[in-house]
């Protein structure tokens, strides 16, 4: 059986093929700005499908439907629905609800589709680490999910509770504004330059997960990146004090090291009572490892049979969403 899982974001298109009697993989990772032109979600589904090849069965879960591309997330949902269910052939495809999977019909009357990436990834890690925090960290946003007893019990169940909660920063490691992070200095707020920036000086960020385009369009280089962050402090760049902006950009990252100490620790102490193992997602998992120096830190890929780390990275959830999709079939044919 090969089954393709599919990670339809605002920003990219991720997907990767299983074929579970070879036990391979190939995954995928295409910028779509749909806010710019909803052809570009198009165009990225259809790219997809072509360089991943043939398969059984599609599993699809989104959050583009947040998009301003649309004039509300239930219009977002219902376009993109019936976008993948045409190009992906309506019969072979399936999208995430929770614990069980529903075709385009049921989807398009249904509304607690929208943005579960976060549940259908802590569902799947949920039968390898029964009781454990899942974070993650992606290129805009950073999900942290507690699961006890193999069960998600995150008290938010949307983005607007979530967010309330702190069981959803909107920070992640590419997209975000350096404000985002950087609160308390006197900076410029201005789309000068992002957190992408950082993560390249620092060398962080590998070059197939660094898709989107810097903000001035310019060159991803060194001086470049250090040249954007410079412009936020209200400062001309001169290459001869790289190592200076190289030391500001490790200010930051500690920055927001400290916020998802902070959060994860908070999360934790509200639903547990002892440590728990702590589980890294996305391309922003690197932090991870400072974060969680004292407690016990796992990647997604960790214990898990079949999978590549490089393959895998910022694609968990589409692997997530296959691998439950199989699980699904099987329960429901026998």
């Amino acid at each position: 059986m090969r089954i393709i899982g599919w990670d339809i974001g605002g920003a990219h298109v991720k997907a990767i093929i299983i074929d579970f009697k070879k036990k391979k993989l190939k995954s995928s990772q295409i910028y779509c700005p749909i806010w710019k032109n909803l052809n570009n979600l198009k165009k990225a589904i259809k790219l997809t499908k072509k360089k991943l090849g043939k398969c059984d069965y599609h599993s699809v879960t989104m959050t583009a439907e947040l998009s301003d591309a649309f004039i509300n997330r239930k219009r977002g949902s219902k376009y993109i629905i019936k976008l993948t269910s045409k190009i992906l052939n309506t019969k072979k495809t399936f999208f995430y609800n929770k614990n069980k999977f529903i075709k385009k019909n049921i989807a398009l009357k249904k509304t607690n589709i929208n943005s579960l990436n976060w549940h259908a990834i802590g569902n799947f890690i949920s039968n390898f680490y029964p009781n454990s925090i899942l974070v993650d960290i992606g290129s805009t946003t950073t999900d942290i999910i507690p699961i006890k007893n193999k069960k998600i019990i995150s008290k938010g169940s949307s983005d607007y509770k979530r967010l309330n909660y702190n069981e959803l920063l909107y920070i992640g490691v590419i997209r975000s504004p350096i404000h985002a992070v950087e609160k308390k200095k006197k900076i410029i707020y201005e789309n000068f330059a992002n957190l992408s920036d950082v993560y390249r000086i620092l060398n962080k960020i590998p070059k197939k997960n660094d898709l989107a385009p810097t903000l001035d369009n310019k060159d991803k280089n060194k001086h470049s990146n250090a040249r954007r962050i410079a412009r936020v402090y209200g400062k001309d760049y001169k290459k001869k004090d790289f190592e200076r902006w190289k030391k500001v950009a490790s200010k930051i990252e500690k920055k927001q090291i400290n916020i998802l100490k902070k959060n994860i620790s908070k999360i934790k102490k509200e639903n547990f009572k002892n440590d728990v193992p702590i589980i890294g997602a996305g391309v922003g998992k690197f932090l991870l490892k400072d974060a969680c120096k004292k407690k016990k830190y796992y990647p997604f890929e960790s214990n898990i049979k079949n999978t590549n780390s490089n393959k895998v990275v910022n694609c968990e959830t589409a692997v997530s969403v296959a691998i439950l999709l199989k699980k699904y079939l099987k329960q429901i044919n026998n």
